[in-house]
């Protein structure tokens, strides 16, 4: 029995003996107080559904309440500042005194009162004197009337306070089973000393009476009552659901929780499993970069020795180009590792697309002749991104060398460029990439390049399709699985995205989508002197 076979039996062995302690444990489980834990649970969820549902409502009625308040303030300070500056000042300046007996002066305070208050929510105004009695009133009949005032206007006449409160003619714990409520059930007074301006540094603030204003909230505490109710009645249909559900969870607790104890200890091994990968991983990348040197000493030595026995027999020339040929597939597979395991950051240098796609298809035009594998493009001038280039083309090289790969013969590549739209959310970006420098306010998006590498094999299988960006995922014998996502690592990192899907007329089709870099495209005589 191989190593893999005996750990494998081995595992299943500990899976089921763990399924068997969950069994053992689930049957030692208690049912005598699922019944009764339905009810407390029920009796909680009653208590604290009512508690936060008065809670809310308490908090909106406050909050309802603190704004009317604050509201009638800044009415009462603004009428104060009103009648000072429009009435009181221009009478005394005129007569020397006020006098609201006489109808001159008490329609013209009228009018500035009226002026202010018109089209707001104000039940009643009353200004009152010294004397308690009313020298003013929105409503005329109560002027020079005594005993309308309340009990607190004296703090209120020697300027030391403002007073506000609610007034209701029923006690509060009644409303909510008396709605619909009559008008003026609940008005909120508040009373403000009517102050003058001071006649020098030195001097205190003249009162000039004291101001009393009352507003109608009937309609706005029926609201509140209103949505009070709503919340309870709420909160309790809730309960109740909540009850019926956790009474039947409640029955079937055993198998829950016997099931939730598997599911606990199966997280833990794949916990456990998942940090012995990351030590492999790490372990494979120190090996991968231990052995690089050596590799490459094989690689140049079997290169050098196939130079000095070019005369040699046929077998030692075989067995040299076997060494150096799986000692180049070998250094590319610790590259590939090495890669993956440690992505370096991206320079943000000016590069240009067409140069870069040069020097990848020249460094495999050998290979691509060999296999009789022709290469097609068409790319508009001045594709220029912001990147590595040394990143660029070993993601370029790779999808190349994927395409090839893919054709298992002879076949067509077809390299596409071309300038897109930046969309409205700005730079590009995949699932997990991230999003690359925003345009700076008032300057215009930049540009992004498109490129898509389209081969005429026989394309990606759509099964696969969604696993192909997977590291160490690959559907080629002795692959790695790692090609795809470097490639998606460093367009990643440059700010772009990668897609991969079948093309219309079929073959493969992969698209690199990258931000471009604002730069002048080169006039054509110019890239005919640098390309040639």
């Amino acid at each position: 029995m191989s190593a893999p076979q005996a750990g494998q039996k081995a595992d299943e062995a500990a899976k089921e003996d763990a399924e068997r302690r969950v069994a053992q444990e689930a049957e030692r489980l208690p049912l005598s107080y699922a019944r009764t834990l339905s009810w407390l649970s029920l009796l909680v969820i009653l208590l604290s559904s009512l508690g936060l549902s008065f809670f809310i409502s308490s908090s909106v009625r406050e909050t309802l309440l603190r704004r009317q308040e604050d509201f009638a303030r800044q009415l009462v300070e603004n009428l104060n500042s009103q009648i000072y500056r429009r009435f009181a000042l221009p009478t005394i300046m005129a007569n020397g005194r006020i006098a609201l007996r006489q109808p001159t002066q008490y329609e013209h305070l009228d009018r500035v009162v009226r002026s202010v208050i018109e089209g707001l929510p104000v039940e009643k105004l009353r200004i009152y004197d010294f004397t308690r009695r009313v020298a003013y009133s929105s409503d005329k009949a109560d002027q020079g009337r005594a005993g309308l005032a309340p009990a607190n206007v004296d703090a209120v006449l020697d300027g030391s306070t403002v007073s506000s409160e609610i007034v209701s003619s029923i006690p509060a714990w009644q409303a909510p089973f008396r709605v619909p409520l009559k008008e003026g059930t609940f008005v909120l007074r508040v009373l403000y000393p009517l102050r003058g301006e001071p006649m020098g540094p030195e001097h205190k603030v003249p009162v000039m009476g004291a101001l009393e204003l009352t507003q109608d909230i009937t309609d706005d505490y029926e609201r509140v009552l209103a949505f009070q109710g709503i919340i309870v009645v709420m909160c309790l249909l809730s309960s109740v659901l909540l009850f019926g559900v956790l009474h039947l969870l409640i029955q079937r607790a055993e198998r829950v929780l016997a099931e939730r104890m598997q599911k606990n200890r199966q997280l833990e091994n794949e916990l456990h499993s998942n940090e012995r990968l990351v030590s492999m991983g790490r372990v494979v990348a120190s090996i991968a970069h231990e052995i690089r040197n050596p590799l490459g000493i094989i690689r140049s030595s079997a290169e050098l020795l196939q130079r000095r026995t070019a005369g040699a027999d046929k077998g030692t020339a075989r067995i040299l180009g076997a060494i150096y040929d799986e000692a180049v597939r070998l250094s590319q597979t610790v590259n590939d590792f090495l890669d993956y395991a440690r992505p370096r950051k991206p320079r943000e240098d000016v590069v240009d697309v067409d140069l870069v796609l040069d020097q990848a298809l020249a460094f495999l035009e050998g290979e691509f002749s060999r296999k009789g594998v022709s290469v097609e493009r068409e790319l508009e001038p001045g594709l220029f991104v912001r990147g590595d280039k040394d990143l660029l083309y070993r993601a370029f090289y790779n999808i190349l060398v994927n395409g090839q790969q893919a054709l298992d013969g002879p076949g067509i590549i077809r390299v596409s460029g071309r300038h897109a739209e930046a969309s409205a959310g700005g730079a590009p970006g995949a699932i997990g990439a991230p999003a690359a420098a925003e345009t700076a306010p008032g300057q215009p998006p930049e540009p992004l390049v498109e490129l898509e590498f389209l081969d005429s094999g026989p394309g990606f299988d759509p099964a696969s399709l969604s696993s192909l960006l997977d590291p160490f995922f690959t559907t080629k014998e002795g692959g790695t699985g790692l090609g795809l996502p470097i490639v998606q690592s460093i367009v990643v990192g440059h700010g772009g995205r990668i897609e991969l899907e079948n093309g219309a007329e079929g073959g493969a089709l992969v698209r690199v989508i990258l931000p471009g870099a604002a730069i002048q495209a080169e006039p054509d005589h110019q890239r005919e002197t640098r390309h040639g």
